[in-house]
């Protein structure tokens, strides 16, 4: 009896605050609103789409639709890397902090084609977009073979050094596609995909293993920064939660 009310008290309390959570989430494309389907009855129509089925930030981390297959995984795949406003402004952003801060110092400086002029820019941007690129097909395909989800889930506590914790531990251990904790493999696999592909192009002297490393590195933070985001964005401002969409996604 006494845990049946605790149980009725803790729903009660936490009602407004996941409700609120489901509110905000739906204006973000990694944490939308999630509706756990009836087992016993027919999939709803929710379930077709990848967007649909993210969980909350207030739901914990096994409550979210273990059905998310190759198809569902594609269609994650295109709308965060092509079909969103940042597949255009993210790469410029980028492409502009390169060119006002370019890698090197002295002799081993970035060339002044890569540094100066409308065409550096356009090949900042290039670089830029095949990194992002390359990391998204990389940990999508990836993914796809070893059967991993690709989408974030967030903590089931409100404490934000647990949530941070939380976030940055994801990077390394996500879920397999039915829900179980394993190596997020595939986000090592985007990073490298991501570093490595500036060998083709970079200019000589940065297009060798040892950037190459440096850049998946790099990518790999960046990934782990965007689950800090994933994970407080729907208590940001609307305003700061656009922004770091534009240029970080």
């Amino acid at each position: 009896m006494k845990h049946t009310i605790s149980i009725s008290l803790l729903a009660f309390l936490t009602l407004p605050v996941s409700s609120r959570g489901q509110e905000t989430s739906k204006l973000l494309p990694d944490a939308p609103s999630h509706t756990i389907a009836d087992k016993a009855g027919p999939q709803s129509d929710s379930t077709s789409s990848p967007m649909a089925t993210e969980p909350s930030p207030t739901q914990p981390a096994h409550a979210f639709n273990v059905r998310f297959g190759a198809a569902e995984k594609f269609r994650y795949y295109m709308s965060e890397t092509f079909f969103n406003p940042a597949a255009i402004t993210a790469p410029a952003f980028r492409a502009a902090l390169r060119m006002a801060n370019p890698p090197g110092r002295g002799a081993t400086r970035y060339p002044a084609d890569w540094r100066q002029g409308a065409e550096a820019f356009g090949r900042n941007y290039g670089d830029a977009v095949a990194e992002r690129d390359s990391f998204q097909t990389a940990r999508f395909v990836a993914g796809v073979i070893i059967r991993e989800d690709p989408r974030y889930i967030p903590a089931a506590t409100h404490n934000p050094v647990a949530r941070s914790l939380h976030a940055l531990e994801f990077a390394f251990v996500d879920r397999s596609d039915s829900g179980h904790a394993m190596p997020a493999l595939s986000n090592f696999v985007g990073a490298a995909a991501g570093g490595f592909v500036g060998n083709t192009y970079l200019p000589a002297g940065f297009n060798n293993i040892t950037h190459a490393g440096q850049r998946a590195t790099v990518r790999f933070g960046m990934f782990a920064a965007g689950n800090l985001f994933r994970e407080f964005a729907p208590q940001m401002p609307t305003p700061m939660r656009t922004f770091f969409m534009l240029i970080a996604r």
